[in-house]
């Protein structure tokens, strides 16, 4: 005759702790998996951002060569004074504008005062164009960046270009921020 009071399974203690290596096993690798893929996309976001503030300053470097091809071709007589009315809204303590390249043939470059912050915020552009972020809002998806340009006039012959992005990631308290330094001369001084 069989012993009916003979155990055949696990204990519930030996069910908890069966239960607790699991969970264990399965939330370290989760953990690790989870924020590898945070720090991915905050490096996707940085890059990002680093090659629109470098585009900022190659649109202010391509706005004063412009200026230069003109005077070549005998439109304008001062370049580097036609830059700085042309550019008015970036230069000087306190202002600050947006870049953009225009879709036209000439390509010109399009500026947007950013004296409220939010007038540039960065937009993907949804038609096919020279441009994949635009500040234009209509029809386009939103961001997360802003990029603002500021001009600081060193002396007569220089202007200081800082180009500043600028984006929320995630439940990050702190805004991050990058920003790019150049200077633009009067490298063909017409005086």
């Amino acid at each position: 005759m069989k012993n009916f009071f003979q155990q055949q399974g696990f204990s519930l203690v030996e069910t908890l702790v069966a239960i607790a290596l699991l969970l264990l096993v399965v939330t370290g690798p989760m953990k690790i998996i989870t924020d590898a893929n945070h720090s991915t996309s905050f490096a996707s976001e940085q890059v990002v951002a680093f090659f629109l503030a470098q585009e900022g300053l190659e649109l202010a470097q391509k706005g004063r060569d412009d200026l230069m091809l003109q005077y070549f071709k005998g439109n304008i007589s001062d370049p580097w004074t036609k830059f700085k009315t042309d550019f008015n809204k970036c230069i000087g303590s306190g202002k600050q504008c947006g870049l953009t390249i225009g879709d036209t043939a000439a390509a010109t470059i399009g500026i947007t005062n950013c004296d409220i912050l939010t007038n540039c915020r960065l937009y993907l552009d949804s038609t096919p164009g020279r441009s994949l972020y635009v500040y234009n809002s209509a029809g386009n998806n939103q961001t997360l960046f802003t990029r603002t340009i500021q001009m600081y006039p060193n002396g007569n012959k220089e202007v200081k270009v800082v180009s500043t992005v600028t984006w929320r990631t995630g439940s990050l308290i702190a805004g991050q921020k990058v920003e790019l330094i150049t200077y633009l001369e009067n490298v063909y001084d017409t005086n």
